[in-house]
């Protein structure tokens, strides 16, 4: 993951089960270095303008590349880095923040790429060997790096709609595993023994006394959307970036002349949620629907949303082209530039694109 509002790994308080299990080494398994000298080719560094983080490339032919949407999502320019290769210049062919994925090509065509191949996400069992690979922050964005490797179990196979963080999406099927995964790991790959990928890095858990807990995305959720991505789709995406009223980060977001008005925001918010927009990009529907910095939702067609899985469940629901009426209330964060009495309802259309 990345700076601002998207850290490279989220970082929340959630307590899971885990199993505790020590991993079991099986006879079929490549060795650790093997597993390593078949990945790290494949591995990619993903360096943006607002920070940086891994990808792998799973069509070498086509030169495509997966990674998670935070990665990538509104940074002006991308480079790619394939291990001792310089960086060269990438853009992205299709995202969905909602799945949190993105698939994104080289600028120009590179050669001699090699590639991942994808494994049944639905064989991994608890205690299978799993290895991790990406570019964890500590390594220099411009420089040219090999990946780092961590190894570690299963502890969950198989965890369902995990909602880690009220500025997160809802994650529908995930495996939990004890391979160490740090900023800058969102994207990359995590690998059975016999180097496959079984899932795509996206979450560290920490806080309250958990630790050690990471998730990835299931490779068996993810390669039904591969194509659709591949193909040019962008879904779910009404160009904004939301945080939730009460993130102790939000005063961050903003310019330091209006800390006293994110206080405020959150004090007239203290018995209830909302999601503040933090941007809108510029002639998006978001933007078209002047919906701007400091302005806090409330609803999103009918439906309350108090975290960013609410909102993804009502886009993720709309038809292509669809108007979704969003309701908000003024704080003090864009009350006065509007000529509002903060505590006052507003209501506003987002018209959603009609997609490729």
């Amino acid at each position: 993951m990345r700076g601002r509002a998207r850290n490279a790994v989220a970082v929340a308080t959630m307590v899971v089960l885990a199993t505790g299990n020590a991993a079991v080494a099986f006879a079929d398994d490549l060795s650790a270095k093997e597993i390593y000298e078949r990945a790290a080719p494949a591995t990619v560094h993903i360096i943006g303008t607002m920070g940086s983080g891994t990808g792998f490339i799973y069509d070498a032919d086509k030169g495509l590349i997966l990674t998670n949407a935070h990665v990538v999502l509104d940074e002006p320019s991308l480079r790619v880095g394939v291990e001792d290769r310089a960086p060269v210049a990438a853009r992205v062919l299709g995202i969905d923040p909602c799945e949190d994925l993105a698939v994104l090509t080289f600028s120009n065509p590179q050669p001699d790429l090699k590639a991942l191949k994808f494994a049944d996400s639905k064989k991994v069992s608890f205690a299978d060997n799993v290895t991790a690979l990406g570019y964890p922050e500590s390594i220099e964005a411009q420089g040219s790096q090999k990946p780092v490797f961590t190894t570690g179990a299963v502890q969950n196979p198989d965890v369902k709609d995990t909602t880690p963080d009220p500025d997160l999406p809802r994650y529908p099927e995930t495996i939990q595993h004890s391979a160490t995964i740090n900023p800058g790991n969102s994207g990359g790959p995590l690998l059975n023994g016999k180097a496959e990928v079984v899932g795509i890095n996206t979450l560290s858990l920490t806080g309250g006394g958990v630790q050690g807990q990471y998730y990835a995305i299931s490779s068996d959720h993810v390669r039904p959307l591969l194509d659709q991505l591949a193909a040019g789709d962008v879904k779910n995406d009404p160009g904004w970036q939301l945080m939730s009223v009460q993130n102790p980060a939000l005063a961050d977001q903003f310019v330091e002349e209006d800390a006293s008005k994110v206080a405020a925001t959150q004090k007239q918010f203290k018995d209830k949620d909302g999601m503040v927009v933090i941007y809108s990009r510029t002639n998006s529907p978001a933007y078209k629907a002047k919906l701007y910095p400091g302005d806090v939702i409330t609803g999103l067609k009918d439906t309350p949303v108090t975290s960013y899985a609410d909102v993804c469940d009502v886009l993720q629901s709309a038809a292509p082209g669809e108007t979704l009426p969003v309701t908000g209330e003024y704080a003090p964060l864009t009350a006065n530039g509007k000529d509002a009495k903060a505590g006052e309802a507003w209501t506003t259309d987002l018209v959603m694109d009609k997609g490729k």
